[in-house]
């Protein structure tokens, strides 16, 4: 989606896009010390070098409970933002099956939210296209 993925990928909408970034930490007493304010530091100059409007910041630190996940996907049903930024496919959903059902959810919005893996280099309308291939060979 972005050319900021560092991997080519076109740029179709980075300069409207508003974005939450979403971070699922390891719930590790050591890695809690990471805070949601540093967090938002940090992408607050990702967003910059990506030439989009950040809107939100939600941080987990669980693997099961996740509280900040269930608002982002509230916010995003209600619009209000364009795509989400998240560090890896493996740390956005608890199950590949809930990451599919999330992906397709988000992408069939009255304002569809792309969802941004950038360690991954993919981009939700990627999964998106292939999700029908996968089911179609997994059945």
């Amino acid at each position: 989606m972005f050319e900021l993925l560092r991997g080519g990928f076109p740029s179709h909408t980075a300069q409207q896009c508003r974005a939450a970034f979403y971070h699922n930490l390891s719930p590790d007493p050591v890695e809690q010390t990471v805070t949601t304010e540093l967090m938002r530091r940090r992408d607050k100059h990702s967003a910059d070098n990506y030439s989009v409007q950040l809107i939100e910041v939600y941080v987990d630190h669980a693997e099961t409970e996740r509280p900040a996940f269930e608002q982002m996907l509230e916010d995003a049903r209600n619009g209000r933002f364009d795509c989400i930024i998240t560090k890896s496919i493996e740390r956005f959903a608890p199950t590949s099956e809930e990451t599919i059902q999330v992906i397709e959810e988000l992408l069939s919005l009255p304002n569809p939210v792309t969802v941004i893996f950038e360690s991954d280099m993919l981009d939700s309308n990627v999964i998106h296209s292939v999700i029908p291939i996968l089911r179609g060979c997994c059945i």
